[in-house]
């Protein structure tokens, strides 16, 4: 597999590297990276934006004081890959932050919420990559469960993926009617559940019914299987009262929650429920309208939306799935997918990692190529290839079992050999999806 690179570059060699004097020290700033196209200067062009997504310029009497001098971001390095067209190395320092407030609302107003995305003297840009010192990460929760948590807390075995479901139909279900999809899956094997994002808690599926009973009908499998299970129902509460959605959901039962943090929310939300001690459980991480934001001339790449997922405290993060390209728009990048498997792992000092969740057309057909790509520490979710197995939601499970096991036993991954595989085994579950 390639190494990821961004599509404005990719395949492309830099035809000139410039490197630039920094007044900042790279423990006292934030490094952005971002890709732009002009037709203007390349490196003056890369000056003007280190200096307007900070200071803009000095307008004051006399001549620019210390502190401003100290607090204007500059261009540490230039690649440039044609006239006017290149990757630019920014440095921001610390000195513009309230360490004492939101960082990620400060990290996201220096990088992008300034200027950057809406000047006109340039035709594409885009923010690819940043690093933070090691004293602005330990400001970041970071999940408090990751995989290894997760799985003590359901109680798999190392080596095991958090195999699960996405409860559908995404609308129209009664709160019986998705507790009893729920005990079926959890009875097939399924240790995580997530309410689809299109449940939005309406009249005939209320938040608190709906909770209970799944999360009686979830015990009720455990004490059958003896295996627990992970479930996340929606949080469509607004910013100021989410963290008392999420409590009344687990004195409901839940033992996880799930909302958008891309559009309908935000990741300083994640931040906020992450850091309360009360609500001590999985938060997934839905990530709905994603590629509005990190696809066309002007945009955020995945790759710094998964970092700062991670940094904000989420536990599980949907990817996209490999081999899958007629789902999801970040699926069509397998590259990607592997980059953002390795920012959820990569090892940060006191950051835990954030399990990544392949979903959207993901199923007993193709779970295994995803386990070879992204390893055992995966949540493989498949919610209609479960829900919707001819031989109902618990064998849609079993068949996903028996998916795993077929690539661990002898590594498959081809659907034409796993149909051979389950017909030598005798998998009537597997076979029937295949």
């Amino acid at each position: 597999m390639e190494k990821y690179v961004p599509l404005e570059i990719r395949g492309r060699e830099p035809i000139d590297v410039i490197e630039l004097d920094s007044q900042h020290d790279p423990d006292d700033s934030i490094l952005f990276v971002y890709y732009i196209k002009t037709n203007s200067d390349l490196v003056e062009t890369a000056k003007k934006i280190a200096e307007e997504e900070t200071t803009g310029k000095w307008i004051g009497r006399g001549t620019p004081t210390s502190v401003f001098h100290s607090a204007q971001a500059d261009v540490c390095r230039i690649e440039k890959y044609a006239p006017g067209e290149g990757v630019i190395y920014v440095r921001s320092p610390l000195v513009n932050l309230d360490m004492d407030s939101d960082l990620f609302y400060q990290i996201s107003m220096l990088s992008v919420g300034g200027p950057i995305l809406e000047f006109v003297y340039y035709q594409s840009v885009a923010f690819i990559d940043f690093t933070l010192p090691e004293k602005i990460l330990k400001k970041f929760p970071g999940p408090k469960f990751g995989i290894k948590g997760s799985r003590e807390f359901i109680g798999l075995k190392d080596g095991e993926p958090l195999m699960g479901t996405i409860i559908k139909p995404c609308c129209g279900l009664t709160p019986e009617e998705s507790a009893e999809k729920a005990y079926q899956a959890a009875l097939g094997g399924a240790v995580l559940m997530k309410d689809d994002e299109k449940m939005m808690n309406p009249e005939y599926c209320p938040f608190e019914k709906k909770v209970r009973l799944v999360s009686k009908a979830l015990k009720k499998a455990t004490e059958q299987t003896g295996k627990k299970v992970i479930y996340a129902p929606h949080l469509t509460a607004r910013p100021d009262k989410i963290k008392d959605m999420a409590k009344r959901a687990i004195d409901y039962g839940a033992t996880g929650v799930m909302f958008n943090a891309i559009l309908a929310n935000n990741l300083g939300t994640v931040e906020i429920l992450a850091s309360d001690p009360e609500i001590n459980v999985p938060i997934y991480i839905h990530s709905g309208g994603r590629s509005a934001l990190s696809t066309g001339h002007r945009r955020i790449d995945d790759v710094v939306i998964a970092k700062l997922t991670r940094l904000c405290g989420g536990d599980y993060f949907q990817i996209g799935v490999m081999g899958q390209f007629n789902v999801h728009v970040a699926s069509l990048d397998p590259s990607l997918l592997v980059r953002l498997n390795e920012v959820f792992k990569e090892p940060l000092p006191g950051i835990k990692d954030t399990v990544p969740v392949t979903a959207g057309g993901l199923g007993a057909a193709n779970v295994g190529k995803n386990i070879e790509a992204f390893g055992y520490n995966l949540a493989p979710l498949a919610g209609s290839n479960v829900l919707d197995h001819p031989m109902g939601p618990k064998s849609g499970s079993i068949a996903m079992e028996q998916a795993v096991t077929a690539f661990r036993e002898e590594g498959i991954t081809d659907p034409k050999v796993l149909k051979e595989y389950a017909v030598k085994k005798g998998y009537k579950e597997l076979q029937a999806v295949l």
